[in-house]
């Protein structure tokens, strides 16, 4: 059932991502075709600042769509051996926990689910790389802040859980 939970929120943490890009984009070409961003000097390049930033804002919300795409599409890893697709508990013993989605795309991300932080990581990322193989019971270096921080896989959540 927390799977279940888990990828709906999941898929409405990539909506809420598209949307909020997708005003981004809108606002940055506004600005880019306003009367006000007409240059009134040769120096003047508020205008041209502002289409490319509306060129960026665009990219970003393709990318934002192709996340959201693979998260409608991401099947869970059914191995209790980290592979992409799989979701897995770290703590520490400062307290601070996290469920961790390995995913091949968004990295960084992080929205809560049930009450409970989840973090997208992508294997090209030093935790991610570490977390690669390993099971529940493992314990791995990360850092937080800069510094080196012990975690523990304390579960590896398996779609028939």
């Amino acid at each position: 059932m927390f799977l279940k939970n888990l990828h709906q929120a999941l898929i409405e943490y990539g909506v809420k991502r598209v949307r909020v890009s997708k005003d981004a984009a809108d606002q940055a070409r506004s600005a880019a075709t306003d009367r006000e961003s007409v240059a009134e000097t040769k120096w003047d390049t508020f205008g041209l600042e502002n289409s490319y930033l509306a060129h960026g804002q665009s990219v970003r919300v393709a990318e934002c769509e192709a996340d959201l795409a693979y998260f409608h599409k991401l099947s869970f890893a059914k191995t209790q051996e980290v592979v992409v697709g799989s979701v897995m508990q770290l703590e520490r013993d400062d307290g601070w926990s996290r469920i961790v989605i390995l995913s091949a795309r968004c990295g960084g991300g992080e929205f809560i689910c049930d009450d409970q932080y989840v973090l997208l990581v992508t294997p090209q990322t030093p935790l991610g790389q570490s977390l690669l193989h390993k099971e529940e019971g493992d314990e791995l270096q990360m850092k937080s802040r800069g510094v080196d921080q012990i975690v523990e896989i304390t579960r590896i959540f398996l779609p028939q859980d």
